[in-house]
């Protein structure tokens, strides 16, 4: 068993949000976070003081890159988007035999409000990645923080409040460790090019107007356009954010920095974009409870349980330790060995053991937490457990709700789980307490915490 609080599954997303994302959303998001990796890497020189600043950065796109190239490969390889289109006609046909016209009428509205949310996400997307730029954002957050500032602190919006403010200033605290103006213009200039490019329908004119360009802006008066907001702004110091937090509204609408002025010109329309979410957004909450009742109907009707997708609350999910094979030639055995770490160790970050580590596994120094089937101490171990982005740390449990392990990810093959769960395919990763006591005892001679701790042999 495995117990945590992870983000959500999308299991029930009606087909029409299930093409938009695997069809739409993703391949463009792929081709978004490919630009933005290599102006990064371009404009920071490998070993740089602004390289440095970017790498969490850097890790954190390339990870996202990969994990939506394992959603791709994932829908593609179960049949995702026909998969949800023969459930749909499964369920509409049940609805017309059973006569559930009310909740048929409540899945035609659902699926009209979504196609509206999915019509605003695409026009409005590259608009929402201009504020990719550390400055710009930053400035929206300050305007905005002064404005909610004026309303009553239970009528300001979340974020806003008194209790964020500690927040707020520690975000703008960190950006000076994630910042350098050079990265930040070139991947500012990026977002925009990509804007510039899409169909005039797609475009905002009061971010157009406020930075002075247009479709045909090139490249080079677009980078001296730029450059003037990076050469004249104050946001760059810390300090001077910092004072940005208990400024009023007032002190926004009169300031002469470029980015402040751009975050008051971009306001209004940032507001109608959100108004009309949340108008969206509020009209599907309304609805999804009726297509659920329609979904737990029918499989009711059918001898089966709905599984609930997972919702960001405690989550307790079941199952058991084994390998799998999630395609031909491919094969995972349900545990790894101390073994495989030298194997991978290249004596460079992160794959730089330990030398006293090294030495212990090559002189077979297992100890008691050997474990005689695969004859070394188990590192890992896979099991079929359901889990999702947010699991990492949950405990693992046996069935005497024991400790066993530490659950942290999942296979590549897995992560298209979170839409179409697949048993064949699924597998989660634990890393084995035998292992975390071995290191213990034996690398970091911590045994002060082995005795605080009941351990069952």
């Amino acid at each position: 068993m495995a117990a945590g609080y992870p983000g959500s599954t999308n299991r029930y997303a009606r087909l029409s949000r299930v093409s938009y994302t695997f069809d739409w959303l993703y391949p463009t998001y792929l081709d978004l976070v490919g630009e933005w990796i290599d102006t990064i890497e371009k404009a920071s020189e490998e070993g740089s003081d602004a390289r440095i600043k970017y790498e969490a950065t850097l890790a954190g796109l390339n990870d996202f890159h990969k994990n939506t190239l394992g959603q791709l490969s994932g829908a593609k390889r179960v049949g995702l988007v026909p998969r949800r289109a023969e459930r749909e006609a499964q369920l509409s046909a049940w609805l017309d035999k059973n006569d559930k016209s009310e909740l048929k009428q409540a899945l035609a509205e659902l699926d009209a409000v979504s196609e509206q949310q999915m019509q605003m996400n695409k026009q409005n997307f590259w608009y929402n990645n201009l504020n990719r730029a550390q400055l710009l954002s930053s400035a929206q957050t300050l305007y905005r923080n002064a404005i909610e500032s004026e309303k009553p602190d239970a009528e300001r919006e979340s974020g806003f409040q008194e209790r964020d403010q500690i927040r707020l200033k520690e975000g703008m605290e960190r950006i000076e460790r994630r910042f350098d103006p050079v990265v930040d213009q070139a991947v500012w200039q990026e977002m925009i090019s990509m804007y510039l490019e899409q169909p005039e329908e797609n475009r905002v004119a009061s971010f157009d107007e406020a930075v002075d360009i247009n479709g045909s802006t090139d490249s080079q008066t677009l980078q001296k356009t730029l450059k003037a907001f990076y050469d004249n702004t104050s946001l760059t110091d810390t300090e001077t954010r910092l004072s940005w937090l208990t400024a009023s509204r007032e002190d926004f609408e009169k300031s002469d920095d470029p980015f402040i002025k751009l975050a008051v010109a971009l306001f209004d329309t940032e507001m109608s974009i959100e108004d009309q979410s949340k108008t969206l957004s509020g009209k599907a909450t309304a609805l999804r409870p009726k297509y659920m009742k329609a979904i737990i109907e029918w499989q009711k009707s059918m001898g089966s349980l709905a599984y609930p997708d997972a919702n960001s609350t405690l989550r307790v999910t079941y199952g058991n330790v084994m390998g799998g094979s999630p395609k031909d030639g491919l094969i995972y055995e349900p545990f790894t060995r101390l073994e495989g770490i030298t194997e991978k160790d290249t004596g460079e970050a992160p794959f730089n053991s330990p030398k006293k580590q090294l030495s212990l596994i090559n002189e077979s120094q297992y100890g008691p937490y050997k474990l005689d089937d695969i004859n070394s101490v188990p590192v890992n171990f896979l099991t079929d457990l359901d889990s999702t982005g947010g699991n990492s740390g949950s405990a693992t449990l046996n069935s005497k709700a024991e400790l066993i392990g530490l659950l942290f990810d999942g296979t590549f093959e897995s992560v298209n789980s979170d839409w179409d769960f697949d048993p064949k395919a699924t597998r989660t990763i634990h890393v084995d307490t035998r292992y975390m006591l071995w290191v213990m005892e034996y690398v970091d001679g911590a045994n002060n915490l082995i005795e605080e701790m009941t351990v069952v042999r």
